[in-house]
């Protein structure tokens, strides 16, 4: 059954979180439980993926992705309005994209990988935008730093096996026409007391960063604008990006369009257990040019253990497979739910050792980075067939 629409304000106010955490377009720290991830899409106005959403998309797809067996994709908006166009045979197009401030891991891929699962079961054309433009704005970094981040992470994605015919990289300095031109519609509609509120800039901030959103609004229309028709636009975002989105859905209508809908999902944990992978904390994450000997090396020293102190007392008592960064992990690159439960049970009961359980997933995740460390090389030559134009929908 579908749920009445909400009222959708654009002051996000403030969230009661768990004291140490903190979510933001920019930041996000601290420790995430599932009832911040509940507060959050309720203040924000999202719906949670119930099982009856779960349900209607296996419909359509067959199965369900790990992402939201797991919940990991945990809520959306107007996610229903999208199936029903695709049930009605208007179809519609994915949006996601990359700021490309340094290397990838794998908490940026596996909401790629995600997408990516979208594309294939819907057959629908995916916007990929590349954000050089907002970190210029946001952080520290010269042009030829962003050209490069630019280039490695445009490979990193594209390494995962996306269609050529309908994936399109959106690179938003080398299409700054086509987004100034559209964006400008949106930014007029959004003065500077909402985007203080909203974003919490304030007057030291540039006025580029007020600029952005408009800019990342421009994919959610896009093909709108260029096919003269209505066609439908699905999101899957992390939830600190959400206010972005938020804002765009109020402007879209005064624009002549329909808002988009979103899939929105939580944080991939650092290893560590707490916040979420960090470029800048070697020790919080997986990369994706880590050889086998550095992933092992990784989740066996740093890893969050769900485990008992001795192998003795877990044999005794068993581990906690909820907070166990490794079977976590594990159950997402497990397409074979039967699979995860035995592990899960087996690992509960003390049938299976921490160290046990961090091998087997450092062997899944190396096969996945030499797997797409090849894929990376083949498609090297081949970055043009997927950058944006306008003439690909024509």
């Amino acid at each position: 059954m579908c749920h009445p629409a909400r009222h959708e304000q654009a002051d996000e106010g403030s969230v009661s979180l768990t004291e140490d955490a903190k979510v933001t377009p920019w930041e996000v720290s601290g420790n995430l439980g599932d009832t911040d991830y509940s507060k959050i899409a309720d203040r924000f106005g999202a719906r949670i993926i119930d099982t009856a959403m779960k349900e209607r998309i296996a419909n359509y797809t067959g199965d369900l992705h790990p992402f939201l067996r797991y919940d990991v994709f945990f809520a959306h908006r107007d996610l229903d309005m999208i199936l029903d166009a695709y049930s009605r045979g208007d179809g519609f197009y994915l949006y996601t994209g990359r700021g490309p401030s340094g290397k990838m891991h794998l908490g940026h891929l596996l909401p790629f990988m995600f997408t990516k699962w979208l594309q294939e079961k819907f057959n629908v054309d995916l916007i990929i935008q590349i954000t050089d433009d907002e970190k210029f704005l946001f952080r520290d970094l010269n042009s030829g730093d962003l050209a490069k981040y630019t280039n490695d992470n445009i490979l990193d994605i594209l390494s995962l096996g996306f269609s050529p015919e309908k994936t399109h990289i959106m690179v938003d300095t080398l299409n700054s026409g086509l987004l100034y031109n559209n964006a400008i519609k949106v930014a007029r509609h959004i003065n500077v007391s909402l985007a203080k509120s909203v974003f919490g800039f304030d007057d030291s901030d540039n006025v580029g960063k007020y600029f952005f959103t408009s800019i990342q609004a421009v994919p959610s229309f896009i093909l709108s604008e260029i096919l003269g028709r209505t066609i439908r636009c699905l999101i899957p975002y992390a939830i600190d990006q959400d206010p972005h989105f938020k804002v765009a859905r109020d402007v879209m209508p005064k624009i002549g369009y329909e808002k988009p809908s979103s899939i929105i999902s939580k944080f991939i944990p650092s290893l560590k257990g707490s916040g979420k992978m960090s470029s800048s904390d070697t020790t919080t994450g997986i990369y994706l040019d880590d050889d086998r000997k550095t992933v092992r090396k990784k989740l066996m020293k740093y890893a969050f253990s769900g485990g008992r102190d001795t192998a003795e007392e877990q044999r005794k008592y068993g581990a906690n497979p909820d907070i166990d960064f490794s079977f976590n992990v594990f159950r997402l690159l497990e397409n074979d739910p039967s699979v995860v439960s035995r592990i899960y049970e087996e690992y509960r009961t003390g049938q299976l050792l921490s160290g046990e359980m961090k091998a087997m997933t450092a062997d899944r995740i190396s096969n996945l980075l030499e797997e797409l460390s090849v894929n990376r090389e083949k498609v090297k030559d081949s970055i043009g067939d997927y950058m944006f134009s306008p003439d690909r929908f024509r």
